[in-house]
């Protein structure tokens, strides 16, 4: 894990130049647009500012981002696991 900043540098990097499916650099990406995304989250009026992004995004990249990560999660409806959801339901379905 990395700090929130650091993660959106690498992100960016990924951006300009996507790893390739299925690597291990693909797999860090992915972890590290979650993180990026969970840390620039709002707030809404109802929460305690103490609590607020540590990640403050334009509109416009949020949304790229957000895009983005739709796109990498495509067909995996469980997730980006990768053993599928088999694990959290003690059984391997990801091979049936």
């Amino acid at each position: 894990m990395v700090d929130d900043e650091t993660a959106l540098e690498e992100v960016m990097r990924f951006l300009d130049a996507p790893p390739e499916p299925g690597s291990a650099a693909d797999a860090r990406f992915a972890e590290r647009l979650r993180q990026v995304i969970a840390a620039s989250i709002p707030l809404d009026e109802s929460e305690d500012p103490e609590d607020g992004p540590t990640l403050q995004l334009d509109e416009g990249l949020r949304k790229r981002l957000e895009a983005v990560a739709r796109r990498h999660a495509d067909g995996k409806y469980f997730g980006d696991h990768p053993d599928g959801i088999g694990p959290t339901l003690g059984m391997d379905v990801s091979k049936s």
